[in-house]
């Protein structure tokens, strides 16, 4: 039986916008129709598979699922803008149609400081479960940091440390550190709290000064370059990623 979906969140997964706030914009202002109904609620949920959606009187239909890889460089933003380098400047580089481009979006977003791994894709499901906490998917990341590497202080962040997000403390959860050189580490944590490994070191009075995403699960960057990106099968993500059973996905 296929699942209902909200209105925005299918139009998002046509890829006619770019932004939600234009596609629920067309919709409070009647500009889409299920089964020639005007329907103006951007929350209404119904089941794409016995519906026809138009918009303007053009039909809608769901492109499908795509996954790729990504090497993002340093200075590049993970979302949409005019006025800054973004990833969408390198998804647009894509050999993809206009609507699939525009239903792609990044899982796991990396600041725009950190160079590294991305997942690109439009499938919402999978995002879901690549955010879900109670999942501790590995994150693994290589360091450069400002000053030396001091054991005891990397066994306390290892134990969790008090950060702050968004303003409030968040204990961090235990993680992995492998001390590679005397300024340098690879650390692996299961959470993806914003601009968390930096805001770590910053608590045991050290500074990262290069970040860079190397796994998420199994999935690694291996030989991917800098700003490039490679399209993955939606088997290998699921059991790179320890999905057992994708059919649960999309």
């Amino acid at each position: 039986m296929s699942k209902k979906i909200s209105l925005k969140q299918f139009l998002m997964r046509t890829g006619t916008f770019e932004k939600v706030y234009d596609a629920v914009q067309s919709i409070r202002e009647g500009r889409i129709a299920i089964n020639n109904k005007i329907t103006i609620n951007p929350n209404h949920f119904f089941n794409p598979k016995k519906a026809l959606v138009r918009f303007q009187g053009e039909k809608l239909k769901i492109v499908p699922k795509l996954y790729f890889l990504m090497n993002k460089p340093a200075e590049f933003i993970c979302q949409k803008s005019d006025k800054e380098k973004s990833i969408y400047d390198l998804i647009k580089k894509l050999n993809l149609g206009r609507e699939e481009k525009s239903s792609l979006f990044a899982v796991g977003r990396l600041d725009k400081e950190t160079e590294g791994l991305l997942i690109i894709t439009n499938d919402g499901k999978l995002s879901d479960l690549l955010m879900n906490p109670e999942k501790e998917i590995q994150k693994k990341y290589y360091a450069v940091l400002e000053k030396p590497v001091d054991i005891n202080k990397i066994k306390r962040l290892e134990q969790g440390v008090e950060i702050f997000i968004d303003g409030k403390p968040y204990k961090t959860k235990k993680c992995k550190i492998k001390i590679t050189g005397e300024k340098e580490v690879y650390v692996t944590i299961v959470e993806g709290k914003k601009r968390q490994i930096r805001k770590m070191f910053e608590s045991i009075g050290n500074n990262v000064v290069y970040l860079k995403r190397v796994s998420i699960g199994g999935l690694a960057l291996n030989k991917l370059k800098e700003g490039e990106h490679k399209q993955i099968a939606r088997e290998e993500i699921f059991i790179n990623l320890g999905f057992n059973d994708n059919k649960n996905v999309g």
